[in-house]
């Protein structure tokens, strides 16, 4: 450390002053840092707690559209259904390019949900499976399936009304408990104890 004089400079002032300069600096460059060090800290709590909130605000949310009337233990399954999109099949048949309807839908499993999609074949054969199944239980009840149409299964109108159809449908097999523990049903809309969740990647609308 060295000081010097510096004179003449302030008339009507001390005729000199002590000047310390980078023994000065660095406890204000210190000082800084423990500032922003503490700052840092601070930013860190606060985001933490944000995503904690934020995380208690998805539970109570998910807990607010949580089904109704269920019991302990049981699964909370639920379906909605998105607009048709018609497919080019890769079939030829006399020169033609085949095409047929999907169904996409969302299911919402518990905490979890996944999008499918599914022809009206594949709807008809679940039905019939499940038909077999519960053929002799009276305490079972299914639920009305949409009639089969020979002709016109490409028709605007008819798509919009089996959309329809097949959404009443599965959504009263989601209700139904008894039928929901059906391993047919369960493969059918893939839940996660029949199914892994890498194959719903297959039908991530995401992607189109």
């Amino acid at each position: 450390t060295f000081s010097f004089s510096i004179s003449g400079l302030h008339p009507g002032g001390d005729s000199s002053r002590t000047v310390r300069g980078k023994p000065s600096e660095g406890r204000t460059s210190s000082k800084e840092e423990e500032r922003e060090e503490g700052g840092k800290e601070m930013s860190a709590i606060i985001g933490s707690a944000g995503a904690h909130a934020r995380e208690k605000e998805e539970s109570l949310e998910r807990g607010k559209y949580r089904s109704k009337g269920l019991k302990e233990g049981e699964d909370d399954v639920r379906v909605f259904f998105r607009e048709p999109h018609n497919v080019r099949g890769r079939d030829r048949l006399l020169c033609f390019v085949g095409e047929h309807t999907r169904y996409p839908f969302c299911v919402v499993y518990n905490d979890d949900k996944w999008n499918m999609e599914k022809r009206f074949s594949e709807f008809a054969e679940l039905d019939k499976q499940l038909d077999e199944i519960y053929k002799g239980d009276s305490k079972v009840q299914l639920p009305e399936f949409p009639p089969k149409k020979m002709f016109g299964s490409l028709s605007p109108a008819l798509i919009v009304e089996r959309k329809e159809g097949l959404e009443q449908y599965m959504k009263a097999l989601a209700k139904d408990p008894e039928i929901l523990k059906c391993r047919v049903l369960r493969e059918f809309i893939e839940t996660p104890d029949v199914c892994s969740p890498e194959q719903h990647k297959e039908f991530d609308f995401g992607r189109r």
